[in-house]
């Protein structure tokens, strides 16, 4: 009979892999577990990636003039204001509007604990970031010491959120001045600071006198509808002093994504933690298939005995292996959709499962369960049935 004809008759490999079912479960809870590694490792790197973006998703234009050495946002550099006013002067340029930042240390009155805080300071009458709680009252940026706090602040902060909620201000101290935190935004936390908080231009000026209204952090760029953001890029970048330059939205988010995953040990540290979880998962699909391959070895040397080929015995073992990849994928899909709910709940980072993430995790479960189970194969591929019998 010819073997493949016998394969298709006979699910052998689904037998080998279901006759004991106490090893199967225990060979998909290993899997499974290995898949949980890789899903975890990949979706909190993505989910810290995309809440970096978060301030620069909300930047009110189509273009961004920020220094040629700018590498991220908690280390912006200056540039001077009369860069901004030359953009003015390019067709298609409708308005050119700065933004602030700066970093200082934020004081929780109660427990008297100090937090780092990101400041953007803003122009009310044209605002560099789109937010919502600004828009509706611009005026509230422009009060004395005046804050906007991000609901999203670690909760180390305090409990600015209620007492503002509850007496409409809340007083603190930054840099050994008065503040006070008179409104609320939504934005969400980046790598920079545990605190958000937006101000007034001027007020902005207030807590970092060494600032000098000329030294502007980004450069927003608004164009005129149907104008090209491409070509106003390369008009500006043409002429502008080499020491700026103009990136559109996205390439400043890529910039942005690029520094934390190639400049600093974040994207190592996730890179090893995907390998880790494939490792295991070979190992855990080699030492299963191995033992199978030596429990069922004289049933194998009586198939090679009858003229079954190295490539058909061998097709079984990791015919097995795949299938105990597909097996144990749902449930660490499934694990993994709860654990991205729960992260997402408390760390209120950007974390969901994607369509592509589960089948790239899939398609290497495959890849590598394959592999370990053609490894398994060694002893089977050398056999010998004389050996044996």
């Amino acid at each position: 009979m010819n073997p493949l004809t016998a394969l298709r008759r006979t699910p052998l490999a689904w037998r080998q892999t279901s006759h004991r079912p106490m090893r199967l479960l225990a060979a998909i809870a290993g899997v499974s577990f290995a898949n949980v590694l890789v899903f975890f490792q990949l979706g909190l790197a993505s989910g810290l990636y995309a809440s970096q973006k978060r301030p620069l998703e909300r930047l009110n234009g189509e273009l961004v003039m920020v220094s040629r050495r700018y590498t991220n946002l908690g280390e912006p550099l200056n540039l001077p204001r009369s860069r901004l006013i030359q953009a003015l002067g390019v067709q298609g340029v409708k308005a050119v509007t700065p933004l602030y930042i700066g970093k200082t240390d934020w004081l929780n009155r109660d427990s008297r604990e100090k937090k780092q805080a990101l400041i953007f300071g803003l122009s009310p009458e044209n605002p560099a970031l789109r937010i919502p709680e600004v828009t509706a009252d611009p005026g509230q940026l422009l009060r004395p010491d005046g804050l906007f706090f991000d609901t999203l602040s670690k909760k180390a902060a305090g409990p600015v959120g209620q007492v503002v909620a509850r007496d409409g201000y809340y007083d603190t101290e930054l840099r050994g001045k008065r503040a006070v935190v008179n409104g609320l935004f939504t934005m969400g936390l980046t790598f920079a600071a545990d605190i958000n908080l937006l101000t007034s231009a001027s007020n902005f000026k207030t807590w970092f006198p060494d600032q000098t209204s000329d030294d502007i952090q980004l450069g927003v760029i608004q164009l005129e509808a149907g104008v090209s953001p491409l070509q106003v890029q390369a008009t500006l970048n043409s002429f502008l002093d080499p020491s700026v330059k103009v990136l559109t939205l996205k390439e400043l988010e890529d910039v942005e994504v690029n520094h934390w995953r190639n400049n600093t040990s974040f994207g190592l540290i996730f890179n090893l933690g995907v390998l880790v979880g494939l490792v295991v998962g070979a190992i855990i699909v080699y030492q299963i298939l191995y033992s199978d391959v030596s429990d069922h070895l004289p049933e194998y040397a009586t198939m090679k005995a009858m003229g079954y080929s190295n490539g058909f015995v061998v097709g079984i073992i990791v015919q097995e292996s795949l299938l105990l990849a597909a097996l144990a994928f749902l449930p660490s899909l499934l694990l993994s959709m709860g654990l991205y709910a729960l992260l997402a709940r408390s760390t209120s980072l950007l974390i969901a499962m994607t369509l592509q993430r589960a089948l790239a995790v899939f398609s290497l479960t495959l890849v590598i369960a394959a592999g370990s189970g053609w490894l398994a194969t060694g002893k089977l591929r050398r056999l010998d049935p004389a050996d044996i019998f």
